[in-house]
């Protein structure tokens, strides 16, 4: 169903991405005094999770079809433009009072990105072994058929 729908109107695919990029953008604008209860150890986890997310919805921007051919590329792709959103973040957390910009943040961003990119290559993995996109399944289909012709 989704693919679809994106494939009838692509821009959707980025909308999830912005949505999930103007939370953390809202996030990071939170004052120190707003964050004063939240544990440090908590903090890490909350950059791994929100970043994990927001590669995630980068990665809906390439079809199952791109995923599925040299899967590391878009992994590649997804970690290094959820890194560079990091850096725009610690950057923008400098400014904020009670903030600062912090070298362990970008590196839990950047294992969020990338764990968030490889999970998603596993389930465009998963789903075309057990729902092979249209071309792969022709493409069996005719080798099949090509070799019951060949008996």
């Amino acid at each position: 169903m989704f693919e679809t729908l994106f494939e009838k109107y692509p821009f959707f695919r980025a909308i999830p991405a912005f949505l999930c990029m103007a939370v953390i953008f809202k996030l990071s604008s939170m004052t120190g005094d707003d964050l004063q209860d939240f544990p440090h150890i908590w903090d890490k986890l909350a950059h791994f999770c929100e970043y994990a997310t927001l590669s995630g919805c980068i990665a809906m921007w390439w079809t199952r079809q791109e995923w599925s051919s040299k899967i590391w590329k878009p992994i590649l792709i997804v970690t290094v433009l959820t890194l560079a959103y990091g850096c725009t973040d610690e950057f923008h957390q400098r400014y904020v009072e009670g903030r600062s910009c912090d070298a362990i943040d970008l590196v839990a961003d950047t294992i969020g990105g990338f764990i968030g990119a490889s999970v998603y290559a596993l389930i465009c993995k998963l789903l075309n072994k057990f729902d092979p996109l249209p071309s792969a399944v022709s493409s069996k289909e005719n080798a099949s058929e090509s070799t019951d012709a060949e008996s």
